[in-house]
């Protein structure tokens, strides 16, 4: 178990590829690229004024990082026509899927979530793992659980956006968090780089330029 003054684990975040199975205050973020809109599916009953502060935290650290992205909730009852494209279109990098699952059968009890990258480094499927993000906030600097919630889905949804070696060794990229990056995080401190805020819009224009030129955009489908 994670112990709230000195740790003999961390917080682990996963990055997988499939068919195999600085922190920074940005105080002048570049204007928005076009919207990204992900698709989340509520697999652990999570509860909805959590879930929706963790879908508010996520999309205002990629807010800040320049990048307009909009979590829509795809469960029962939403099955409306705003929803209905974000909800069962999945192509990159403007329609990305994501799952909270109330564990993972693969991963250790500290992993907090996974991103599925093809050889080429593009994905538009990840999950977050709910149970073990939930039992870390009672243990550690109070941190609340939808914020945090909302910080692992920014990180694995950015997984989907930055690509293959995305792992950084300061700032909310980090593969394996610590008590000073959770104390960032209730501080809305824990942000990305201005390298990974760059990349993301960069790798975002690039494929919705594809998109708009008739190219086939990398891990299209429906889901």
């Amino acid at each position: 178990m994670l112990q709230p003054r000195t740790w003999s684990k961390s917080i682990l975040l996963g990055l997988v590829f499939c068919l195999k199975a600085f922190t920074v205050d940005a105080k002048d973020p570049p204007p928005f690229e076009p919207k990204i809109t992900v698709g989340v599916r509520d697999r652990a009953a999570v509860p909805p004024g959590i879930l929706a502060e963790a879908e508010r935290t996520a999309s205002s650290i990629f807010r800040q990082a320049g990048l307009q992205v909009e979590l829509v909730n795809c469960g029962p009852g939403t099955e409306n026509v705003q929803a209905a494209v974000p909800c069962k279109t999945s192509q990159f990098p403007n329609c990305l899927q994501l799952t909270i699952m109330p564990g993972s059968t693969n991963f250790s009890r500290s992993t907090l979530g996974v991103a599925y990258l093809d050889p080429e480094g593009f994905g538009c499927y990840a999950e977050v793992f709910f149970e073990p993000a939930e039992d870390l906030p009672r243990q550690l600097l109070q941190v609340q659980l939808g914020m945090l919630l909302g910080h692992v889905m920014a990180h694995e949804i950015a997984h989907l956006l930055l690509g293959t070696n995305s792992h950084s060794d300061t700032g909310i990229m980090r593969a394996h968090w610590h008590p000073e990056d959770l104390e960032l995080a209730k501080r809305s401190r824990l942000l990305f780089t201005p390298a990974q805020a760059g990349t993301m819009r960069e790798r975002v224009a690039r494929g919705l330029r594809a998109a708009a030129n008739g190219a086939v955009a990398p891990s299209s489908g429906t889901s």
